[in-house]
């Protein structure tokens, strides 16, 4: 039996400034390997509570000011670089947690084994580099050096390649991910869903019934582009049915002056929510909306996991974790063809069923992800 015993293990990650779905799992996997120290390119000290106590060590951007930090997304161009100078050489076993640049760390002694867990290969480098380039708000400071941009992201590809090349094997978190892996780095993956913390929202009852007028839908997420926070604004202005908006991001005011110009009052923005007030928010919810074309997304098995039925755009990950008896899918990133999957919904929600929803949502628990991986490490030694 193969076996992790006096192997040394070290968590590598993008950049740990917020709590998400890639935290989640990296929490996941320190959690599983306790001694492990922690890598990433910068850190906010409290932003994550579970590794609060966790020897977390930053590259040399955390040297940086804190408001330079705060906006990682601004660093870009030194991520690869920042990552390749870790010295990683007293480590057996090296998991990178990457939708970015955290596979571009590199091994020192051809016996290390360097595995990926890859939730995307990066979005802005190749499947959704166009839509970034269009539609990513950029501050005024950055916007008269747009013209750049693109001789950057072809730099920025050329040393994520190196990255890919450097890691021994590939984890993804979907099967829609690894179709990616195999388009974008010419590998073969391995997919081992995400997890989030099931057990946490499975003692959660609505407290509303279903279809009680005062009852809300539900999305949460960062307020970027591609997550189509703008869609739901449009759709439920004009079916004036309750709908809360959770989370921030710089989309998040256009969709603020939509919904002042259309005088939806029936539309709340949440802003941020705490991690702790999720499980009730998502318990009183009537449905989760989900309308981006996602890499996974862990927020609808969060809903699935308090019993609520989800409504998905039909492309992406969440054709992998939402099935016909936890919720139902919309064809078209349109408002009438979301439209259409709501009213199919009302129709049919007395036929879904919590018990059911919950027992799915189980497969995503941690301890089943957590088994998977250590089972895949052992398999690679």
């Amino acid at each position: 039996m193969k076996t992790l015993k006096n192997k040394k293990v070290v968590i590598i990650a993008d950049w740990l400034t917020n709590q998400g779905g890639a935290e989640q799992v990296v929490t996941a996997l320190a959690d599983l390997f306790p001694d492990a120290p922690i890598y990433t390119s910068v850190y906010n000290k409290g932003a994550i509570p579970a590794l609060a106590t966790r020897d977390i060590r930053g590259s040399w951007l955390q040297s940086l000011p804190a408001f330079v930090r705060h906006k990682h997304q601004f660093l870009l161009p030194f991520f690869p670089g920042a990552f390749a100078r870790l010295d990683l050489a007293e480590f057996d076993i090296i998991i990178s947690s990457s939708s970015a640049f955290a596979k571009n760390v590199r091994k020192t002694r051809p016996e290390q084994l360097h595995i990926c867990y890859c939730h995307t290969p990066t979005r802005y480098l190749y499947n959704a580099r166009q839509e970034y380039l269009e539609s990513y708000p950029l501050p005024w400071w950055l916007k008269p050096f747009k013209g750049l941009l693109p001789e950057l992201l072809d730099r920025l590809t050329k040393q994520d390649l190196v990255g890919a090349k450097g890691v021994d094997y590939f984890i993804s978190n979907s099967d829609f991910i690894a179709a990616r892996i195999k388009k974008y780095y010419g590998r073969k993956a391995t997919t081992i869903y995400p997890c989030t913390d099931t057990k946490k929202f499975l003692s959660r009852d609505k407290k509303e019934m279903p279809g009680d007028e005062n009852t809300y839908f539900l999305a949460l997420g960062r307020f970027i582009p591609y997550k189509r926070f703008d869609l739901l604004v449009e759709t439920f202005a004009k079916n004036g049915l309750p709908l809360k908006l959770g989370g921030i991001g710089p989309e998040l005011e256009r969709c603020k002056r939509l919904v002042a110009e259309k005088q939806a009052k029936n539309i709340e923005f949440l802003e941020f929510v705490p991690y702790a007030e999720l499980s009730n928010l998502y318990a009183e919810a009537r449905a989760f909306l989900f309308p981006a074309e996602e890499d996974f997304g862990l927020t609808p098995v969060e809903a699935m996991a308090s019993g609520v039925p989800v409504i998905a755009f039909g492309k992406g990950g969440a054709m992998e974790s939402v099935t016909r008896s936890t919720g139902l899918f919309f064809e078209e990133q349109t408002p009438r063809s979301l439209q259409f999957a709501i009213d199919e919904f009302i129709q049919i929600e007395q036929e879904f069923s919590s018990d059911e929803i919950v027992s799915h949502a189980k497969m995503f628990s941690v301890e089943n992800f957590q088994r998977q991986i250590l089972e895949f490490i052992k398999s690679k030694i």
